[in-house]
């Protein structure tokens, strides 16, 4: 772990399991070599482990069959009746049984009077994975590729990984969240709690909620935090997000009088550090062996990345500042958080779900090159997003119909977090998201990133609400912003 004036890597938990928890070690994220042995849980009395055999396809269950593993960290307090937690990865793609997270939740508060249960999604980790297109990927991002080049790569990426599934039988149309949510609902009888707490982060939000709509019955209360919408475009979202989170911490940086003064052309800068990128790519090494070049798209992409952290209001104008000067422990910093996830995120499973509920074939490279016009904050591609989303067209016809593309309205109680500067799920989503929850409570935090904040007053928050989610909130240890 890095020291606090570096990035913190904090999200890297947060991206994929619930956004609420603290880092955990990034060495013990990418020891799982054999996704088939969970021995390890098995070992431990205090867990509970197993995999349920669930349709690919629940429109047919007679059909081909996947496994779904579970984790369930058992209470430290054996008599009580407290309803269970269920944690639900952000990614998609990001898989949450992790020996390292398993430990850190067997000393949390959470499992103090509840069960915790961890869940891989379908594709990702133990349960029935997907080739994984992730370090291919990297290779992209990091190669000293065009625009045109990247598109290229990308494309032909997705096809040899269209037809690996094909190989192996897998149909990609299935992996979706639909199917997630009622390998969850099949989950839920599996174990035979009577009802259940969700906790959700990111994309874990989207997949909490359709949960929620679809099992009411089986579902307590939900706690979701950085809201990801169900009916947003792939690629519009993304520019419209990162646009909007990078002029607020402009805007911040105009009005923060330490920040005005070490950055007084913050905005100009930026401006800059793309130009100087697109004629004098940055090369880094990282790993020890894997030269990076950071080009104009990569450097936006890579601060966008940076926007994930909590004190990207502070670690931004730095990044825009070496890119400027063309070196910085920053820019090291940034690719190698790059790369750890990569390492943890199946990128395959992030494909197949977006494709299915987040592409909009009407959107051509024309429609696209007209968006751009649209967002001055963003004076090139959006690398690596920009060409995944065109390349990635073509990899499944499995689309969720548009007017399905929405929730339910719900009576559950829930929970929602959202940060302002957050440049993935702003915070309208969680005022979105509360329009059809007639029991919501939501809270805008005046943080940067991509949830994160204080967590220790958001978990005893938490812990509150699922023990009575009928009483007011004690909520004066949040940041929230006043509007």
């Amino acid at each position: 772990m890095r020291t606090s004036e570096s990035i913190n890597q904090g999200p890297l938990s947060i991206i994929l399991f619930a956004v609420l928890f603290l880092s955990i070690n990034l060495a013990n994220c990418q020891t799982i070599t054999n996704q088939d042995d969970l021995s390890w849980a098995k070992e431990n009395p205090r867990l509970k482990s197993g995999k349920l055999l669930v349709p690919e396809n629940h429109d047919n269950p007679d059909g081909k069959k996947i496994h779904i593993a579970y984790v369930i960290v058992k209470s430290k307090d054996s008599t009580s009746n407290a309803y269970p937690l269920v944690l639900f990865t952000g990614g998609p793609g990001g898989n949450t049984i992790d020996p390292g997270l398993v430990g850190f939740l067997s000393d949390h508060p959470f499992s103090e009077k509840r069960d915790v249960i961890l869940f891989d999604q379908r594709g990702i980790g133990y349960s029935s994975s997907l080739p994984n297109m992730g370090f291919d990927s990297f290779g992209i991002l990091a190669s000293n590729a065009d625009e045109k080049k990247e598109l290229e790569l990308s494309i032909q990426m997705i096809e040899n990984y269209k037809k690996k599934c094909s190989d192996l039988g897998i149909n990609p149309e299935h992996y979706n969240s639909t199917q997630n949510a009622k390998d969850v609902g099949a989950l839920f009888d599996h174990l035979g709690y009577e009802k259940y707490n969700l906790s959700g982060g990111s994309y874990g939000t989207l997949l909490a909620r359709m949960v929620q709509d679809f099992f009411p019955e089986k579902v307590h209360v939900s706690i979701l935090d950085s809201p990801a919408l169900l009916s947003t475009d792939f690629l519009q979202m993304r520019l419209e997000n990162y646009s909007l989170s990078l002029k607020r911490i402009m805007d911040h940086c105009k009005t923060d009088s330490e920040c005005n003064k070490k950055y007084p052309n913050l905005e100009a800068d930026y401006y800059r550090s793309i130009s100087i990128l697109e004629k004098r790519p940055i090369k880094v090494r990282v790993k020890d062996s894997i030269d990076f070049y950071i080009n104009a798209q990569d450097g936006i992409y890579l601060l966008r990345r940076l926007l994930y952290q909590d004190n990207s209001r502070e670690k931004a104008p730095e990044l825009i500042q070496a890119f400027i000067k063309g070196e910085g422990d920053i820019i090291k910093d940034v690719v190698e958080f790059e790369y750890e996830l990569t390492g943890i995120l199946n990128l395959t499973m992030l494909l197949s779900v977006e494709k299915a509920e987040s592409f909009d074939p009407r959107n051509t490279p024309e429609v696209i090159a007209q968006s751009y016009k649209k967002y001055p904050l963003i004076p090139a591609k959006l690398g690596f997003f920009d060409a995944f989303y065109q390349a990635g067209m073509n990899w499944h016809e499995g689309n969720l119909p548009m007017e399905k593309r929405q929730f339910m309205d719900s009576e559950i109680p829930t929970l929602i977090f959202v940060n302002r500067y957050d440049p993935v799920t702003p915070p309208k989503n969680g005022r979105l998201f509360k329009e059809k929850l007639s029991k919501g409570q939501l809270f805008i935090l005046d943080e940067g990133g991509h949830g994160g904040g204080n967590r220790e007053c958001k978990f005893q928050v938490i812990l509150d609400f699922m023990g009575a989610p009928d009483k007011p909130l004690d909520s004066s240890c949040l940041n929230i912003y006043k509007e």
